[in-house]
């Protein structure tokens, strides 16, 4: 067993600095502890000495990122718990700070805060992304407070096709959390992005990891309005309160809520109470500029970056001018066959050929084909409304770790 990083680092097969590298992604990324990509031979290598117990601890609970942007307390406590039956396994001498950093974080209360927790992506410029999301996948009647597979997988197809995307105009339908866009913002550099969503809760939480991620060196989430503090603690607090009645489930499908059903936040709840019109975007105005139907948003700091929020079964005609896009990216919306129609609608309505510019749209359209009728289903949809569509080649580039057991594709769609 290796005694040091240094008699490591001179087996070229174990490269510690890269299985380290590779550990901290995964851990910001809030990858199943069960699922870590640790190789046993290199694993059992690492954690055996105790100058390498410490570069773990650095590399993750003491990762400056985590200081400031922490994975979910129960994640972390079940990743020091992991490691240290690792380390019992292998008859390991374990080090006082591993015991510290585990005794620290069980002392920890575990209230609302754990509701909301962030995720932070690694691009391979060694850019990080800090996202704020739910650590529920169905949460508040909605997916789009977690970031989903085919939005890693969608967002890894962007990066590696990045000169199709530059300088263009661009519009994603149920833009979540914001990944895809902010990704695609950093990385091609677009004429204009639109996020776009319907449910307040996700558009209020987007907005934010926009703010923080865009025109950022590094992701800096402002402190926000007393509005903003109040939001945020009403969300905590119902998905808190609501975790565990977000979905049915048959067998081992999610019966979920479509995202096409806005929802307003609840404001029964003491001095939080919040007056809002539910039809109306909630953005900070220190940092957006509403325009005067109030559902469309321009980011101060740079006026190519907008949210719309767009309800599929209800658009109205003045949004539809502003949304003039040349790419339309979606990365799993097809999943409930009740708003299938209505996205169809939207995307016949948004592929057809610019007048003024002659420009003949192209959507993309991520998905993780859990059931196929559904997935066929779509298909029969875009051929019956004269929408045609290829299966494009996965990304070869991969960069962030997620489940691809299930299979993943991507769609390219345009009018005939």
């Amino acid at each position: 067993m290796a005694a040091s990083m240094k008699e490591m680092s001179c087996d070229s097969d174990l490269r510690p600095e890269e299985l380290l590298k590779d550990l901290t992604s995964q851990f910001f990324e809030m990858v199943p502890v069960r699922k870590i990509k640790w190789k046993e031979e290199q694993a059992s290598a690492l954690v055996t000495s105790q100058d390498i117990q410490r570069s773990v601890l650095r590399a993750t609970l003491q990762h400056p990122v985590c200081l400031i942007y922490p994975p979910s307390l129960s994640y972390r406590r079940y990743f020091m718990k992991t490691l240290v039956h690792k380390l019992e396994e292998y008859h390991a001498e374990i080090c006082d700070e591993i015991y510290e950093a585990f005794a620290d974080l069980l002392e920890q209360r575990e209230e609302e805060d754990d509701t909301l927790c962030y995720k932070t992506y690694t691009l391979p410029t060694g850019d990080q992304i800090s996202l704020q999301e739910s650590v529920n996948l169905v949460s508040q009647g909605t997916t789009g407070l977690s970031t989903w597979q085919a939005a890693q997988h969608l967002t890894e197809f962007v990066m590696e096709n990045k000169a199709s995307f530059q300088n263009r105009n661009i519009l994603e339908l149920g833009s979540g959390l914001g990944l895809t866009g902010i990704v695609t913002c950093h990385r091609c550099k677009p004429q204009t992005y639109t996020f776009s969503d319907c449910h307040p809760q996700v558009l209020f939480l987007m907005a934010k990891n926009i703010e923080a991620n865009l025109t950022q060196s590094v992701p800096k989430f402002q402190q926000g309005s007393d509005r903003d503090k109040k939001i945020i603690r009403k969300i905590r607090r119902q998905l808190s309160l609501n975790a565990e009645s977000c979905a049915e489930f048959v067998g081992d499908e999610a019966i979920l809520v479509s995202p096409t059903q806005s929802q307003v936040f609840d404001a029964k709840c003491d001095g939080d109470e919040i007056q809002s019109d539910p039809n109306d975007l909630e953005l900070n105005m220190k940092y957006w500029k509403l325009d005067k139907c109030g559902l469309y948003g321009t980011y101060k700091k740079d006026e190519n970056v907008r949210i719309a929020k767009l309800d599929w079964e209800n658009i109205s005609d003045s949004l539809m001018e502003k949304l003039k896009p040349d790419f339309i990216l979606a990365a799993d919306v097809v999943y409930d066959a009740s708003i299938m129609p209505s996205l169809v609608a939207v995307l016949q309505m948004l592929l057809k050929p610019n007048v003024d510019t002659g420009q003949v749209p192209v959507a993309y359209i991520a998905s993780t084909v859990r059931n196929e009728d559904t997935r066929d289903n779509f298909l029969i949809l875009l051929g019956s409304e004269g929408l045609v569509y290829t299966i494009i080649e996965p990304p070869k580039l991969s960069v962030f770790h997620y489940d691809q057991s299930v299979p993943i594709e991507i769609l390219k769609i345009s009018a005939q």
